[in-house]
């Protein structure tokens, strides 16, 4: 069955509640607890690794529970609402706690961890399910690019919208706080409309899908949590999926890792204001839309792993070639205009090339469950798209943990009141460029041994059809 614009749309709106969580948590959250709240960056970074560890458990687990819920909503639908409170609920609780509390260092970690794993616990039922839907509205090698396409562009648009409204509304500019990121008092107001924007993503995606509750792909089976389990190692012996989840988890460990650094580069390194900071939200909107209408035209004419390997190159190449131009004097002033348009190309560039990799990664998903079905005889679409869910938070949480873990290890000071010193800066700035980019090798070798092609997608799909 084709699937329509409209269709299209309404699937892909319950994307904006991730792409909020996924741009607070990547941009913002670090710098909240550490440089505003006064939380040291080696604590945060341990309530994130304990998140981590908590999801790497209950993401699998949302999978296959999913794969194997009867309901008379079905079986992703269901966990839509079951989602939306705690996430939406902790998400505001995790940017109300307030510098006037003055709590100690003990209990702003827990605070931070409490939050942290609800609100990631509450997008887990949410988005595991959700992800697992577009999967099986099509199985078309090309409409599942499509679908994705639009799923990842209205995730941005949330993620962008989110921050466009942290920099012209939340974070102004003030003389006491410059930038305006600094100022505590706004961090509540923010994770309260954060948490609205999510509510409604879910709502409208959960009644604008309802057709779909129905999905005749499988015959679901009794719950049996030992057999879960067997199901889950049965998946991981894919060597398709294996290529998948270890190469998208190593560029969430060091895409994560520079996204997380972004808001320090920014406020230190390059020193925009926040003016500054909301039209770059342009060039991040322009990436976006650009991505979403090439990826599904170049899936036409070439393979899906010949596109990610092209789009994590340009992704790992092109941001540090500002910092390096910057620090050998061939570019304008520190802070000013000049400077911010002459950024632009490079991040442009960049962040295509990093909504493209999300576009294709996601298409290759559902041919790999193809593929895993074929061999396990058991549709599961839930298990293959929690593993995209749970590395989606670890392009956060890692993120964020690595992030930690380097400025303390440059000794980067905490608290809006204290400025660092220039080793601090330029040491700051070599790990989000270079090393980021040194890091980036590592996915690109293990997806350069992908092998579902187009041909070999075609045979898999007509094998499950001459069974069924």
């Amino acid at each position: 069955m084709s699937i329509n614009n409209k269709q299209k749309f309404f699937y892909s709106f319950g994307a904006i509640a991730n792409g909020v969580k996924t741009d607070a948590f990547t941009f913002f959250l670090l710098f909240f607890y550490s440089n505003v709240i006064g939380l040291t960056p080696g604590l945060a970074s341990l309530a994130i690794f304990i998140a981590l560890l908590v999801d790497a458990f209950t993401d699998p687990l949302m999978g296959v529970i999913s794969d194997r819920t009867k309901h008379r909503l079905g079986r992703r639908h269901p966990y839509f609402l079951l989602g939306m409170i705690p996430m939406s609920l902790s998400y505001f609780m995790l940017f109300s706690i307030q510098t006037s509390w003055e709590l100690s260092q003990q209990l702003l970690f827990l605070w931070m961890l409490t939050f942290t794993l609800l609100t990631r616990l509450g997008m887990t039922i949410f988005d595991v399910p959700h992800r697992s839907l577009g999967s099986e509205m099509s199985r078309s090698y090309t409409e599942r690019t499509s679908i994705f396409a639009a799923r990842e562009i209205l995730g941005w648009m949330g993620g962008l919208f989110n921050a466009f409204l942290a920099y012209t509304i939340f974070f102004k500019d003030t003389p006491e706080y410059m930038p305006g990121t600094k100022n505590p008092d706004p961090w509540i107001f923010y994770g309260m409309t954060g948490a609205t924007i999510m509510c409604i993503s879910v709502l409208i995606t959960f009644f604008g899908t309802r057709q779909y509750i129905q999905n005749p792909i499988q015959q679901t089976q009794v719950f049996n949590l030992k057999l879960i389990f067997q199901q889950i190692l049965v998946a991981l012996k894919n060597k398709s999926f294996l290529i998948f989840f270890f190469g998208y988890l190593f560029i969430a460990v060091s895409w994560g890792m520079g996204s997380s650094l972004q808001i320090y580069m920014n406020t230190y390194f390059w020193e925009f204001q926040s003016n500054m900071l909301a039209s770059y939200l342009g060039i991040y909107v322009l990436a976006t839309f650009t991505a979403f209408l090439v990826v599904p035209k170049l899936v036409q004419f070439y393979e899906k792993r010949t596109i990610l390997l092209t789009a994590i190159a340009l992704a790992a190449l092109i941001p540090p070639i500002p910092i390096l131009l910057f620090v050998n004097g061939y570019l304008p002033a520190i802070g000013t205009w000049d400077l911010f348009f002459a950024t632009i190309p490079f991040l442009y560039i960049a962040n295509s090339s990093l909504s493209a990799s999300s576009i294709i990664r996601e298409s290759m998903l559902g041919d790999i469950s193809d593929e895993v079905e074929l061999e396990t005889h058991l549709g599961q679409q839930g298990l293959m798209y929690a593993s995209s869910s749970l590395i989606g938070k670890l392009n956060t949480g890692l993120g964020i943990l690595m992030a930690g873990l380097a400025l303390e290890f440059i000794g980067f000071p905490q608290g809006s009141q204290i400025t660092p010193s220039a080793d601090h800066i330029f040491n700051l700035a070599m790990v989000q460029g270079p090393l980021v980019a040194l890091l980036m090798i590592i996915p690109f070798a293990i997806f350069s041994m992908y092998k579902i092609d187009r041909f070999k997608h075609q045979e898999i799909i007509a094998e499950l059809e001459n069974r069924s």
